[in-house]
């Protein structure tokens, strides 16, 4: 072996180490970075060149095989997974509290203690049937009952539109996230095709990936270039080798699964069409649960308390005789359907116009007659709702009470969810985490390697130059 060979493998060295560094020095700078997979160079020996002293054969140095990237598929596939699910309970988590909000009666009147005072109220002119006062009392009152439906339904309602506005939001965020893995699947494979080594651009994928599974329940899988195809969960694919399917949004009529009219519907460019009743999981399939299950059913069931309100009352006070003398007069203002009923319950014209219209007496021409309120109060406690297995108060209470129940459960689960995946990310930090003390180990054993290298080559050098000064002598 001349001493031009010995300066190349040390050379070899020095390239070597130098990767090393490189890969090292990522390494550090990346350690904060979101979804950044540790990377490590692998080095191999060079085959020797003939190089043969009897039976020895003489090493030529080393090369960098590749940058190898620490990831395990099966982690990161339980990542996504557990990713999607923790998402999914935040995100309905959030519904749950706006709507707890609304019917937390803490800092004041809430409808069922409005609706207490209104039977009360009646109680009492029952014992005053001929009081003015009191008459103006009961329509206060019935007042201050029709706001409250107002206000729930009006407020739920506007949760409602709050859900659609992030569904268009999270919608536009998956065609965004469908481009970017559809051009980093390109880019990956002409890398790979010029034998390279793609780790960032996979990691950038994987994380988009991650990002897409907890907005959409999707499956995926590696076709055969090496790309990744997903699909949407029971509905179709979502990206494939050509251009990604895209997402939209439309208002559309309401349906009998409980979307509302002019609610948002999802649809694909494909021939699937409109996919909102399909879509599982993620925060799409939370936000979705919540406005067409959790939301529609809290206002059905509000709108069903209005209305049989409505209709027990004037059923009663209509067989009643007014301090006018009237009779066949509404107390509320007749409702045609249930659809809509806690928004548009209200006081009759009459009885808005004066409380003299109000009917206590069940016969003409009798001044302390009271059976008609009586009757009125008598309902509080009467089983109208859920098809006479619930009173009014009983009704009210069950929907807080559900809700109160879904929301636990809701927030139950997603504590659970955080510990899974607080334990998942502990299995993947320690597995392509990057720890700074261990790649600071390793930048010196790479420095130590490199300084070494470079000695052989002064060495070498010294070697060349006494070769020469004994030619020269």
């Amino acid at each position: 072996m001349g001493i031009p060979s010995i300066i190349n493998t040390a050379f070899t060295g020095l390239t070597a180490s130098k990767g090393g560094m490189a890969t090292t020095g990522h390494n550090i700078s990346n350690a904060n970075t979101e979804g950044y997979s540790r990377q490590r160079v692998i080095t191999e020996t060079i085959d020797p060149k003939g190089a043969n002293f009897g039976h020895n054969v003489i090493g030529t140095g080393t090369r960098v095989a590749r940058v190898e990237r620490i990831n395990d598929e099966y982690v990161e596939k339980q990542i996504r997974n557990g990713q999607k699910d923790l998402d999914h309970f935040e995100e309905k988590d959030l519904a749950m509290k706006q709507i707890e909000d609304i019917f937390n009666e803490m800092n004041g009147d809430g409808l069922n203690r409005l609706i207490s005072r209104f039977f009360n109220e009646f109680r009492k002119l029952s014992d005053e049937p001929e009081s003015t006062a009191v008459r103006q009392s009961v329509r206060e009152a019935t007042q201050a009952v029709a706001n409250d439906f107002h206000r729930l339904r009006a407020e739920v309602e506007e949760v409602r539109g709050h859900l659609d506005a992030r569904i268009e939001g999270f919608v536009s965020e998956v065609n965004s996230l469908t481009k970017e893995i559809t051009e980093q699947n390109e880019k990956i494979r002409t890398m790979e095709a010029l034998r390279g080594s793609p780790n960032d651009l996979m990691d950038k994928r994987d994380l988009a990936l991650k990002k897409l599974s907890s907005l959409v329940d999707i499956s995926m899988y590696k076709d055969k270039v090496g790309n990744y195809a997903v699909d949407l969960k029971g509905i179709g694919p979502l990206i494939t080798t050509t251009d990604p399917e895209r997402l939209s949004v439309e208002r559309s009529n309401a349906d009998k699964e409980g979307k509302p009219e002019g609610a948002l519907d999802l649809r694909t460019t494909s021939v699937n069409g409109v996919i909102t009743h399909r879509l599982r999981g993620g925060r799409i399939g939370a936000l979705l649960e919540a406005r067409d299950k959790t939301v529609s059913t809290i206002l059905d069931r509000l709108d069903d308390m209005a209305f049989t309100l409505t209709e027990q009352v004037n059923d009663i006070h209509k067989l009643g005789i007014t301090a006018t003398g009237a009779t066949n007069v509404c107390y509320f203002k007749p409702i045609v359907q249930k659809e809509r009923a806690a928004e548009f319950i209200s006081l009759s014209d009459e009885v808005a116009a004066s409380s003299n219209n109000i009917a206590t007496a069940l016969e003409p021409d009798s001044p302390g007659d009271n059976r008609i309120a009586l009757a009125i109060a008598g309902i509080q406690n009467q089983k109208f709702m859920n098809n006479g297995h619930a009173t009014v108060d009983e009704w009210y209470n069950s929907i807080v009470s559900d809700v109160g129940v879904a929301s636990a459960k809701n927030r139950f689960s997603l504590n659970q969810q955080r510990d899974i995946m607080t334990q998942l990310n502990k299995v993947r930090d320690q597995i392509s985490g990057v720890s700074i003390d261990e790649e600071t180990t390793n930048l010196l054993q790479f420095q130590h390697a490199f300084d070494a290298s470079a000695k052989v080559i002064q060495a070498a050098d010294e070697m060349i130059k006494t070769v020469l000064a004994l030619k020269r002598d």
